[in-house]
């Protein structure tokens, strides 16, 4: 069995909206992206546009798995005062009991993509790092303290850099991405704390679509004014 910690019941199905919501916001940041690599021919478009596309796959893994807990397999533990967040799956075929897995891996593989188009590295570091983090997903798996705080550095290493980019060009754009980077960090936060109370679950949802919904306001602003002005937009 595998154990997975979840939202409090009163949000079940509520955070596969959320999710499917994200999945079309980050399908739409994959969608301007690619766009605007057509405009400028900048390579960095095209790994954002690999690495929003890797990030909508990941939720999709995720909800499906959401949907076959929720509507079939869920048996909740009670324990008194308190109904857990512990869920157990029962036997299930192998595409939904790795459907998490898969989630797992493809998120910390897309933010890492992400990463590095910040923070450049030859192309040996990248796949040293891309195995390194594989491996950690693989031995970590299912732990999800290890899974978020994961995230939880990844992202904060990549909104530190959008701040300070911030900081030196003081571009209203700019800063909507340090924000949006910062809300999805922050979220990773609460994610982290879900065991000590659900409703930080409910939080870390909320946020984490801020946070995307930032990056894709941002994404319209240059296709519509990046061309004019490329170094405003330069991502």
């Amino acid at each position: 069995m595998v154990k997975l910690v979840y939202s409090p019941q009163w949000f079940y199905g509520k955070d596969i909206i959320i999710d499917i919501i994200s999945i079309v916001v980050l399908l739409l940041i994959a969608f301007a992206s690619l766009r605007y690599y057509k405009i400028i021919k900048n390579r960095n478009y095209l790994f954002l546009t690999g690495s929003f596309g890797v990030l909508a796959m990941s939720f999709l893994f995720k909800v499906l798995m959401n949907i076959n807990v929720y509507y079939k397999i869920v048996e909740t533990k009670d324990l008194g005062v308190a109904t857990t967040a512990y869920q157990y799956l029962k036997e299930t075929p192998n595409f939904f009991k790795h459907s998490f897995f898969l989630y797992w891996f493809s998120t910390i593989l897309g933010f890492y993509i992400l990463f590095s188009i910040y923070q450049k590295q030859s192309a040996s570091n990248f796949l040293l790092g891309a195995y390194l983090l594989s491996v950690l997903t693989y031995v970590g798996y299912p732990d999800y303290h290890i899974f978020h705080a994961t995230l939880l550095v990844i992202l904060a290493l990549i909104s530190l850099s959008q701040l300070r980019k911030y900081i030196n060009k003081k571009h209203f754009a700019t800063r909507i991405v340090a924000l949006g980077f910062g809300l999805i960090a922050l979220s990773q936060a609460f994610f982290v704390a879900v065991e000590y109370n659900l409703n930080f679950y409910v939080i870390g949802e909320v946020m984490q679509l801020a946070g995307y919904i930032c990056l894709l306001i941002t994404f319209i602003m240059v296709l519509r004014h990046g061309k004019k002005n490329e170094s405003r937009y330069n991502w």
